[in-house]
């Protein structure tokens, strides 16, 4: 055997090993590749919507006096109002635009004033912001839900927002502001069985 050829054997049975532990080591349970840029998906997630309301969508003269920490007592449209804060269920949009251009949201008991509508965390909501239960997915992660129409399928959304009814496998997409928002709000649910989405996303500390 030449030299060449003993040197190539002796080469291989070093650099085999190491190269079928760097691939195991890269393999899950599951058999997959452990790789950042691949995210976690799975299927039966409920999809809906949430929107900011502005108060001159509204035509009813109805109007509801509230205290406004910060600023006072002011009247608003009581329609308005109720989207934005639902006193009997608890909860609403989060977040309204008022007829004078700063922001309105009710939380801890108060109603409170800011110059935008606002995610869990004091920060503005995102065009891409999407509410989520921090314990399926962590705050921060990066989200896509696939199947979704209207070019939402190949949004990457950030998950920094949580909410009152979403729980479990259940996602709420933002949608922006005003009537046309809240159109395109309807237009992105989907919650009968058959309707169900595949969600993946990839964690912040990835």
């Amino acid at each position: 055997m030449s030299k060449l050829w003993f040197g190539l054997i002796v080469l291989s049975s070093l650099l085999l090993p190491a190269f079928g532990m760097h691939m195991a080591h890269e393999r899950t349970s599951k058999g997959l590749l452990v790789n950042e840029s691949i995210p976690e998906c799975s299927e039966g997630w409920r999809i809906t919507g949430y929107y900011t309301p502005v108060e001159t969508d509204f035509d009813s003269t109805q109007t509801t006096e509230i205290e406004v920490k910060g600023v006072g007592k002011l009247s608003f449209n009581a329609e308005f109002l109720k989207i934005v804060f639902d006193e009997d269920q608890g909860y609403g949009e989060g977040w309204g635009k008022t007829r004078f251009g700063w922001y309105i949201g009710n939380y801890n008991g108060a109603w409170h004033k800011s110059d935008a509508p606002l995610d869990a965390h004091d920060a503005p909501l995102l065009p891409n912001s999407i509410a989520v239960d921090p314990l399926l997915i962590p705050n921060g992660s990066i989200v896509q839900i696939p199947d979704l129409p209207l070019g939402f399928g190949d949004i990457r959304f950030v998950g920094n927002d949580v909410g009152v009814t979403v729980h479990g496998k259940h996602i709420d997409i933002y949608t922006g502001e005003g009537k046309a928002a809240g159109r395109l709000m309807r237009s992105i649910t989907f919650e009968d069985e058959h309707e169900l989405q595949q969600v993946c996303f990839t964690r912040p500390d990835k």
